[in-house]
């Protein structure tokens, strides 16, 4: 689960359990509040019908609260929705997948790839630190990277790489190029 969304769950279950707490309160004589619904309160239904409500929301923020706080995230997956149904892509697969599609390239090496799979707009951005050692023309094999990586990935998910970075480490002369 995304940690804005566990964020959320957690601040919802606990406004939610001082709300109750609060509404639950009103029911028992407690001073100050007491004259604000003191009209209510001579009723018997008010008493059953806050309780109860009470208790239900109690349970729902309490399940709240814990879906926030032991929830896991997951792998993140690229989800194409088809007519049949769903494919879920893993994103190891779609690095190992540009990974193996730039080994190939002479002098480059332990090279690196990240996904940034966006599964509601259908895209992929793919992100690869690399060494090259004892080569020359960097801005070149970072293009040839770039294609590789890209084409490869396309052809695998059918989908558009949107934007391919590659950041390039001179072995030789300690040099960085990025090419975007």
């Amino acid at each position: 689960m995304i940690g804005f969304n566990r964020f959320l769950l957690v601040l919802i279950g606990i406004l939610g359990l001082v709300s109750v707490g609060l509404l639950v309160l009103g029911v028992y004589d407690v001073p100050r509040l007491s004259p604000l619904i003191e009209q209510w309160q001579d009723q018997q239904w008010y008493s059953y019908t806050i309780l109860s409500l009470g208790g239900f929301l109690a349970f729902v923020f309490v399940i709240l609260l814990f879906t926030g706080l032991l929830s896991r995230s997951k792998g993140q997956r690229l989800l194409i929705q088809t007519g049949d149904g769903n494919i879920t892509i893993s994103k190891q697969t779609i690095e190992r997948t540009a990974l193996e599609s730039i080994r190939g390239i002479n002098g480059v090496r332990s090279p690196r790839v990240n996904a940034d799979i966006h599964s509601k707009k259908e895209t992929i951005a793919l992100e690869i630190d690399c060494s090259v050692f004892g080569q020359e023309g960097l801005p070149t094999i970072g293009k040839d990277i770039q294609e590789r990586a890209k084409n490869a990935v396309e052809s695998l998910l059918e989908l558009p790489v949107t934007k391919t970075r590659v950041r390039i480490s001179d072995t030789k002369t300690k040099t960085s190029e990025r090419v975007v």
